[in-house]
């Protein structure tokens, strides 16, 4: 039986480790994308090694390897590079950014973020601009400086999602919009960001976060107070009825002292 040559071997394991990685068998794309790297490290061919990289980067980042795939992406975004894909070196710099972010290394995930912005702005990608900048948003907001400035770049966002027909998107965007907000205390924009995610969410039926259904109970709440305390009774009652249903359907209890309001609101209002 004739020998298998270094190269063919290579892309069997390529190719193979490609189809394990498709179709979600993490472990054995890891190790046949590793045999394959051996031959394909020194490779001119740039568009294997980079879309072999990408995929070990990604295959690290879902294990939480932050390290070792930021290391698997700026050899990708290299390899990208040699044969010009600008979407794909904006691609791997938007990963590396993420990965700072989860680490709470918000400078290096900014200034990763940004470089992939001014790569991608040089490709018609709209949706993977509105993407970037949705993620340079959040990086400002966690950093807890630039808040009109973040909020400024979550509306051009959503203007690039909107035209990209990317429901999804313009679902995380309005909800990062919303937090956005209601730390500037816009709270009535938030509300109509809230909204928008909720039409999206229904028109596509697609699933929203947990966690956003309990922030949207806390900005019920909060504008119930708000309408409580102004006097607008009938409109405090509304809120706070809605804030306790999400409340309750997501296991939570509302506080003693809303519960209250609501109660005495409804002894009010129950006649009406």
């Amino acid at each position: 039986m004739p020998k298998v040559k270094p190269e063919d071997e290579a892309e069997l394991h390529f190719l193979s480790g490609k189809k394990a990685f498709e179709v979600g068998n993490s472990d054995d794309a890891l190790r046949d994308l590793n045999l394959a790297l051996r031959h394909y490290r020194n490779s001119t061919e740039h568009s294997i090694l980079a879309e072999l990289l990408r995929m070990l980067g990604e295959l690290y980042y879902d294990k939480g390897k932050m390290i070792e795939s930021r290391n698997h992406y700026k050899r990708a975004f290299q390899s990208f590079k040699n044969f010009n894909h600008k979407i794909g070196m904006a691609d791997c710099y938007d990963k590396i950014a993420i990965t700072f972010i989860l680490q709470g290394e918000l400078e290096h995930a900014e200034n990763y973020q940004e470089k992939a912005l001014d790569i991608r702005r040089n490709t018609p990608d709209k949706r993977g601009l509105a993407r970037g900048l949705k993620n340079l948003a959040i990086i400002k907001y966690k950093m807890g400086t630039e808040l009109d400035k973040a909020l400024e770049i979550l509306e051009n966002a959503m203007s690039l999602a909107s035209k990209s027909k990317e429901p999804q998107l313009v679902i995380n965007i309005c909800l990062d919009k919303a937090k956005v907000e209601i730390t500037l205390g816009l709270l009535e924009e938030a509300m109509k960001s809230n909204v928008i995610a909720r039409r999206f969410s229904k028109k596509y039926s697609l699933q929203l976060p947990d966690e956003s259904q309990d922030e949207f109970a806390d900005l019920l709440i909060q504008l119930g107070l708000n309408a409580y305390d102004e006097g607008t009774m009938e409109q405090a009652l509304k809120y706070l009825k809605n804030a306790s249903l999400i409340l309750k359907t997501n296991d939570k209890v509302i506080s003693s002292s809303v519960t209250e309001i609501i109660s005495k609101l409804e002894e009010k209002y129950s006649s009406n």
